[in-house]
């Protein structure tokens, strides 16, 4: 009915060809064809559905394989969808058929055929066994098969890894709809509830019963403490339809029964990390990959270079922190900065990224080499895993200085503009001679004045060169503490939890190193006690220092937002310090 002409429509008909050419390209590198099926295992008598897919073409002559073994109750039937997400077409060609077993064994499937572009795509064969079922009460109060499991993929695991729980609902009847009624609160772990997983019903055998199974729920689990940790159980409220299902539920309403079940407790065995760790190691459990960016290899020590470091992995990506670079001695690093940080969703198991930014500043010229890396602990193997994808070599040469010493040269054009100065100048008022001016003697002091300054300098110099950098931490401890606990106050009243908690740390692990001059990098809680124990601190205030260096980083590790927990956990540090530095004064 429709026609085409390109003869007469050229200039939309080009277009269009290249469109379609195009597309046909981007779908033609994704075509598959594979044949799947709703049980692997079915009891006799039972019946099990295979579906023969092709995926984004369109084909002919299909040929399906034989049977052997099954009786064919139905098929084929065939249907076809085309899905646009995102822009991105897609379509499928399903061939099904339904099957009976004829006896019990173990069956194999042979492949089916299609042919797409002139050219035979095949299936990959599957296997079914059928196995000896046994009777199964159905209807009545309690008569149903019908449960629902909580299932893990390990049971062993180390902190900070994934492990993911799924609530899988197991039944002989038809459900038409279900309700969570009691939530467990995964007590010791950092929770996140996975929305994309395989949601397809499937069918299982189980003691000799087919069961229709499905996931309900999934949650990707991160243990932050170390023993063995419970999960406790989950309520749900299912609804059971009465008698028949009926299919047109738009004029007729199914008769539901509400049953209410509970899923079994779990228990997890949750280990240590394996010691001694390595100095790079930054806290990421898991599997990773990086990579390193440099923004520029050849500057001058006028010129800051920026490292770029971008982490992929299914570890808690939130925990981990940068990692520290191995520079050359002549090189300054800045504080790193976190330019990006996200979690998703792949495959049905959480994966986050984190972008890091590093700043440093050479300081002398020369050829160098930074070879950066990045730790992690994987779990499959026990071993903790360097990358170090990258090897940098830069060359560094002397800058002008003349941005730092504020001089700006004229240009050469520039010159004319200026007016001329006289070479004839009178430095006195007229009539009175320059020796008795003020000028004169002021000429006269200016030698003095010099000298007088310099000796001062260097009085100055000598004597900040003879300052103890770690007596003068120590003697400031109190009044950094205290700008650290005014951001953290400005960041509980902007809600910001994860910055808040950070600072509350920063301000007492600053704290204790600074007065007790202990570096940043070799404090833990272990020490902290240790040390202040041997300042005779009381040791409710130690009890108390130790309790929010633990609350800081389990909030840093799970996320915690209770806007009550943060005002107590402020509060407290404020106390406490106050109470060591009047201590430690008198």
């Amino acid at each position: 009915m429709f026609s085409f002409s390109i003869k007469r429509n050229w200039k939309y008909s080009i277009p269009f060809l290249f469109l379609s050419l195009f597309h046909v390209a981007l779908l033609s590198a994704q075509i598959s064809f594979e044949a799947t099926t709703d049980a692997k295992q079915i009891v006799e008598n039972e019946y099990v559905e295979i579906t023969f897919t092709l995926s984004n073409a369109q084909g002919s002559n299909f040929k399906a394989p034989n049977f052997n073994g099954f009786k064919v109750v139905s098929g084929p039937a065939t249907s076809n969808s085309i899905s646009i997400v995102n822009g991105a077409r897609s379509s499928k060609q399903g061939f099904s058929y339904t099957l009976q077993p004829k006896k019990i064994g173990t069956y194999k499937i042979g492949a089916a055929s299609v042919i797409v572009n002139s050219k035979v795509m095949r299936s990959k064969p599957i296997s079914i066994q059928v196995l000896k079922g046994k009777q199964v009460a159905k209807g009545g109060a309690g008569g149903e098969q019908l449960y629902v499991k909580a299932e893990i993929d390990t049971s062993e695991v180390y902190v900070g890894q994934q492990v993911m729980v799924n609530y899988k609902l197991y039944t002989t009847v038809d459900i038409e709809n279900y309700d969570i009624v009691k939530e467990t609160d995964y007590a010791g772990f950092y929770a996140h509830d996975v929305r994309r997983f395989n949601t397809r019903v499937i069918r299982e055998v189980i003691d000799g019963v087919q069961y229709t199974t499905k996931v309900l729920k999934r949650i990707a689990l991160f243990p932050q403490q170390t023993g063995l940790l419970t999960i406790e159980p989950m309520g749900l409220r299912l609804g059971v339809i009465v008698g028949k299902k009926r299919r047109n539920s738009f004029f007729f309403n199914n008769q539901v029964r509400h049953v209410n079940v509970n899923t079994n407790p779990l228990e997890i065995s949750v280990k240590e990390l394996p010691t001694p760790t390595p100095d790079n190691f930054s806290g990421a459990v898991g599997n990773y990959s990086i990579a390193f960016n440099l923004g520029k290899n050849k500057v001058t020590t006028d010129d800051a270079i920026s490292v770029k470091l971008a982490i992929r992995g299914d570890g808690d990506i939130k925990r981990l922190q940068p990692p520290s670079l191995a520079l050359p001695p002549a090189f300054e690093i800045y504080e790193p900065k976190v330019l990006e940080e996200n979690s998703t969703e792949v495959n049905g198991k959480l994966s986050g990224y984190k972008q890091i930014e590093y700043l440093m500043l050479p300081k002398r010229p020369g050829n160098y080499e930074i070879r950066p890396s990045f730790t992690y602990f994987h779990p499959d193997s026990a071993k903790y895993v360097t990358l170090q994808p990258n090897t940098f070599n830069i060359a560094v040469s002397p800058g002008s200085g003349l941005a730092a010493a504020g001089i700006t040269a004229i240009p050469a054009e520039k010159v004319k503009d200026i007016r001329y100065i006289k070479t004839e100048t009178s430095f006195s008022k007229k009539g009175q001679p320059f020796s008795k001016s003020g000028l004169f003697y002021g000429l006269c002091f200016l030698p003095f004045l010099f000298l007088g300054g310099a000796f001062f300098y260097k009085r100055t110099q000598d004597k900040n060169s003879n300052i103890d950098i770690a007596l003068l931490k120590s003697r400031k401890a109190q009044k950094v503490a205290k700008e650290r606990l005014k951001t953290a106050n400005q960041l509980l009243t902007d809600q910001k939890s994860r910055d808040f908690y950070d600072e509350i740390s920063k301000a007492l692990l600053g704290y204790v190193g600074d007065k007790l001059r202990i570096p940043l990098s070799e404090l833990s809680k272990d020490n902290v006690r240790e040390k202040l124990q041997s300042l005779h601190v009381t040791p409710s205030y130690i009890e108390d220092v130790t309790s929010i260096i633990k609350t800081t980083e389990m909030a840093l590790f799970a996320g915690m937002d209770n806007s009550a927990s943060m005002q107590e956990v402020y509060d407290k540090s404020v106390r406490v310090l106050s109470s060591i530095e009047e201590e430690l004064v008198n």
